[in-house]
């Protein structure tokens, strides 16, 4: 094997020992490497690239993995946000407000088909991921939400024009659940004693 071969095998294992968060077994490093590559070899290189730095290469439950030294993992736990975990309803109502936003309360309901838990909302203002928006020029005036640039950054989009599907979902007028303002303000006069 060339030292260009073996660096870029310690460079594929490096990313999957990354991106896993998991501890991997060679086999299961193996499984995911083009044919040849040498697992332990790349390993092995990995941990000596990372001598001396704050991150090293360990194996732990019969798998490897990538941590912080202990002397270093106090001041790393300090500084680490913890991670958002987001209920399934909330990441459909994530989905809804990304999609079809800015949306009301009662527009995320009828899109998901069933009533929003009071939390819900709070959780994902809470996370940053969304916002309150301005208020619809409807009666009653509601709160519209809107996604921030910390949903974008979660989910690695330079813009809401990325989002899976948009493109095809406006030539369809999916996205269009506003409430007709003239219809609204017809029905309204419509129901007021003369």
């Amino acid at each position: 094997m060339t030292p260009l071969e073996r660096v870029e095998d310690e460079a594929l294992v490096e990313a999957l020992l990354l991106s896993e968060g998991e501890p991997m077994t060679a086999d299961e490093i193996a499984g995911r490497l083009p044919p040849g590559a040498n697992v332990m070899a790349a390993l092995a290189g990995l941990s000596a690239a990372y001598a001396g730095r704050a991150i090293q290469v360990v194996e732990v439950v019969g798998g490897w993995t990538l941590r912080t030294r202990p002397e270093t993992s106090g001041l790393c736990r300090t500084m680490l946000a913890k991670p958002v975990r987001l209920s399934k309803a909330a990441q459909e109502t994530l989905a809804v407000i990304a999609y079809f936003q800015p949306v009301t309360r009662p527009e995320i309901e009828r899109v998901r088909g069933v009533t929003l838990a009071k939390g819900t909302l709070d959780i994902l203002i809470w996370s940053g991921f969304v916002r309150p928006g301005a208020r619809r020029q409807t009666p009653g005036n509601p709160l519209t939400f809107v996604t921030t640039e910390a949903f974008l950054r979660q989910y690695s989009l330079a813009g809401l024009d990325e989002l899976p599907g948009m493109d095809r979902m406006r030539e369809q007028k999916l996205l269009d659940i506003a409430p007709d303002v003239g219809a609204l303000a017809q029905a309204a006069e419509s129901a007021l004693p003369e």
